[in-house]
């Protein structure tokens, strides 16, 4: 990981976009949650994205870091950012204090190409980058036609850091019938845990579900759009 840079890095992102005309370049790394009360932000992220890729394997403040990763987030990073994403994450994907890691991860998952899969998994995997994984764990779904999707999410299932966007990832990836199965091993493996309690509680929100699901086709109901999502693996 690199030292932090005493330059005010964020003015000079702010410079680089306003060189190239992005529109609302004074407004970069400014977030705006609650309309009724703040105007909204000008910054056009889409015509940004080149101007980010570029500048951030020159970035070391952290927290300028973590702005250009929330957005590049938007549609138009994938996957031209993959690249640059991947190299910050693995700079900085360690990193215990503050949110960085964390935010490239889930920008990184987001901009993955489906042939970077092997590269995803592999990040996912590495137990090095703690809690840091959790939005790439989350987003293995869009993965689960890589051979190794369903053994790298049934192993996360026992990683604590992970363990519960791996329950909803696998979920997603093998269908609810196998994830309880799979929830099972957790509670043997782990009595007395956080894991165990984990596994207990998505087991019973899954059951709870399969009833809702199995009384609505014994009553011939249609089931609604979000009894299929809950109970359906989504495509790649």
């Amino acid at each position: 990981m690199s030292v932090v840079s005493t330059t005010d890095e964020r003015a000079l992102v702010r410079r680089l976009l306003a060189d190239r005309s992005v529109a609302g370049a004074e407004d970069f790394g400014r977030f705006v949650n609650d309309r009724r009360y703040f105007d909204t932000s000008s910054f056009d992220s889409k015509a940004a994205t080149p101007v980010l890729i570029d500048v951030l394997p020159r970035l070391t403040d952290p927290g300028v870091i973590e702005t250009v990763a929330l957005h590049l987030k938007n549609p138009a990073a994938r996957p031209v950012a993959f690249e640059a994403l991947h190299a910050s994450f693995v700079e900085w994907g360690a990193v215990r204090r503050g949110r960085v890691g964390w935010q490239l991860g889930e920008a990184l998952v987001n901009a993955a190409p489906l042939s970077a899969a092997s590269v995803i998994l592999a990040i996912a995997a590495d137990t090095g980058y703690g809690m840091n994984r959790q939005q790439v764990v989350l987003g293995l779904p869009r993965f689960r036609r890589a051979p190794e999707t369903e053994r790298v999410l049934r192993e996360l299932v026992h990683d604590v850091d992970v363990a519960q966007q791996a329950m909803y990832a696998l979920r997603r990836v093998v269908g609810p019938q196998l994830t309880v199965e799979a929830l099972e091993d957790v509670r043997r493996a782990h009595p007395d845990s956080t894991l165990e309690r984990m596994a207990r509680h998505e087991v019973r929100k899954i059951s709870r579900t399969l009833r809702r699901h199995d009384t609505a086709a014994a009553a011939g109901a249609v089931p609604t759009a979000e009894a299929v999502g809950e109970l359906d693996a989504i495509p790649a």
